[in-house]
């Protein structure tokens, strides 16, 4: 496409909430981390956690495609702060107050990339006031 050169109208979106397709056979589930595969399709929720995945939110419903890849799609939150599980084995303190976090498994983060085999989740921005074994983490 050549470039315009007329005013154009450009649509948008906020982009806190974005459809995702799902890889085949894949099943989300409500509330943990979005992530895709390196060809840009949904990580079923029990295979979350490798290093070759991206974190991109949180799935905002669960959805199952029973199909070929894309043939399902499904909402994912993000551009904010969501509150999940710290690590036992590798957890984050105060000092790692805004340091970037991994993904350990499907509604845990960890410290450390655990020698590459972690995906990035987000940035630690501090620990819930109810119950410290939840933290906030930012996902843009």
């Amino acid at each position: 496409m050549a470039k315009t050169e007329q005013a154009i109208v450009t649509e948008i979106r906020c982009g806190s909430l974005i459809p995702v397709p799902l890889a085949a056979l894949a099943l989300v589930l409500q509330g943990t981390f979005a992530v895709v595969d390196a060809n840009g399709f949904a990580v079923a929720s029990a295979d979350v956690g490798g290093a070759d995945q991206s974190c991109i939110g949180i799935w905002d419903h669960s959805a199952e495609n029973s199909g070929v890849d894309g043939e399902v799609v499904a909402c994912v939150r993000r551009k904010q702060q969501f509150l999940v599980s710290n690590s036992t084995a590798d957890p984050v303190t105060q000092a790692d107050l805004g340091a970037v976090v991994y993904v350990e498994d499907n509604q845990t983060i960890a410290k450390t990339d655990g020698t590459g085999t972690r995906s990035v989740a987000g940035y630690f921005m501090g620990f819930d006031l109810e119950n410290p074994a939840y933290v906030w983490v930012e996902i843009e």
